[in-house]
């Protein structure tokens, strides 16, 4: 094997260290801008190999010791080892690259990045996968480039009440031998076990998901999940998707079935299975972003809220607006939706269930605001191309991939001025960035 000894110049996105040696591009898993190590390769793809650290020569002085034991094989967070100054310096940086690189956009536009009020514990949902190994149940993570789960005894992204509930769970799976799901042999009951949290409310929900309905030793199950698992609902999902975690109908076992989260006196109940933003602090700070822009702009008109969720944006903006139309492809989404409109006595926004680009292939209204949060792939090109010809006033675009909202800028930038580009630290410690950019017409009185 050989090894090759080089600096690295930065960090990109994906969370690798970027180095240049020989005329080749390297990246580097566990380095940081100004290490000196040595590595080796573990595979190409073309003319970028991707690398391993064998030993730090020189360590960056913003690296401290990880206080995770799982932290080198883990592929929950990358930067849990870095400075919470230097993530953000870092993060800045890489939206920066990928805005000129991919958006030729103005770099300067990029913001600095709105910290995290908490950096660790503070997910409010975490999904952890069974596995059964060497004749123990296992309950953790995956591995870093693997489906191998690892087993996690104490995780920091996770709330304390997260760490406590999978060791009893655990406890709980041996003592009665439940079936472990093997997705390699399509065989056994439990695939996932995946909790929430609601931090306005100190709420814990716990999501057991199976490959089908049926549970062997059901009674049992339930009556120890009850007597020694400290949350305030338990959900049984039955999935039998492999692709995506949380998906499919569910039975309440106990509790109300949904988990509720305050913002400013509007509540939310978010279902199981419903997607919902992950760190409670974070959600504040965009609203409240949100909120100081439709004031300073004075926007008080019709808006549309694309990809709208259970209503999080759509019902916080309502009273500012004259009418929101929120538009959600999933049912239980929907639903919530229109429920948390009524929890919250809003009457001037309503909410459709269909595809984003199907509902805006024949919209036609004259727009003040439009909302977007897209899924990571961004905006198809049909979506873009209507958005252009539908020109509302402002657009408010919130994405959780630098590389998707740069392409969709660069697009957008024909038509509009982009404002300003300001990421929020949603995912402390990993090199996730959520950005949110503000958008205004060209031209528009």
């Amino acid at each position: 094997m050989d090894y090759i000894d080089l600096v690295i110049e930065k960090m990109v996105y994906g969370g690798y260290g970027f180095a240049r040696y020989d005329n080749k591009i390297y990246m580097v898993e566990h380095a940081y801008p100004g290490e000196f190590v040595r590595i080796k390769t573990k595979y190409n793809k073309k003319d970028v190999y991707f690398a391993e650290v064998v030993e730090y020569l020189e360590k960056a002085p913003y690296r401290n010791r990880p206080v995770c034991p799982h932290f080198y094989e883990c592929g929950g967070c990358q930067l849990l080892d870095m400075d919470y100054s230097k993530q953000l310096e870092i993060k800045k940086s890489i939206v920066k690259e990928q805005m000129k690189r991919i958006g030729k956009i103005d770099e300067s536009l990029v913001e600095n990045v709105v910290p995290s009020d908490e950096i660790n514990h503070y997910r409010s949902k975490m999904e952890f996968a069974f596995a059964y190994k060497n004749g123990e149940v296992k309950l953790g993570l995956k591995q870093r480039n693997s489906n191998e789960i690892i087993d996690i005894k104490n995780c920091l992204l996770a709330p304390k009440e997260f760490n406590r509930i999978i060791t009893e769970v655990k406890k709980i799976f041996e003592a009665l031998d439940m079936k472990i799901y093997n997705p390699k042999r399509k065989k056994g009951e439990f695939k996932h076990l995946v909790l929430r949290k609601s931090f306005s409310k100190n709420e814990i929900m716990a999501i057991f998901i199976t490959k089908t309905e049926y549970i062997s030793n059901y009674k049992k199950f339930k009556e120890l999940i009850l007597k020694n698992i400290k949350a305030d609902s338990f959900i049984h999902v039955m999935n039998g998707s492999d692709s995506v975690v949380l998906r499919g109908p569910y039975k309440t076992l106990r509790g109300e079935g949904v988990i509720k989260e305050d913002f400013d006196g509007f509540e939310y109940q978010i279902p199981p299975t419903a997607f919902f933003q992950n760190n409670y602090f974070i959600t504040k700070k965009i609203l409240e972003e949100f909120v100081e822009i439709v004031k300073s702009e004075k926007i008080s008109g019709t808006a549309l809220d694309l990809y709208s969720g259970v209503g999080l944006f759509s019902i916080y903006l309502a009273p500012l607006l004259k009418h929101i139309t929120g538009v959600e492809s999933n049912n239980v989404s929907v639903k919530a939706a229109k429920a948390n409109a009524n929890i919250n006595n809003i009457k001037n926004v309503s909410f459709v269930k269909e595809d984003v680009e199907k509902f805006i292939e024949n919209y036609d209204k004259k727009l003040d605001l439009i909302i977007l949060d897209p899924p990571r792939s961004g905006l198809s090109k049909k979506i873009l191309t209507k958005i252009t010809e539908l020109k509302p006033k402002y657009i408010f675009y919130l994405s959780c991939d630098p590389s998707t909202l740069a392409r969709d800028l660069s697009k957008m930038q024909e038509f509009y001025n982009i404002e300003k580009i300001k990421p929020f630290d949603m995912f402390p410690n990993t090199f996730h960035i959520e950005n949110f950019a503000f958008l205004k017409l060209k031209n528009s009185k």
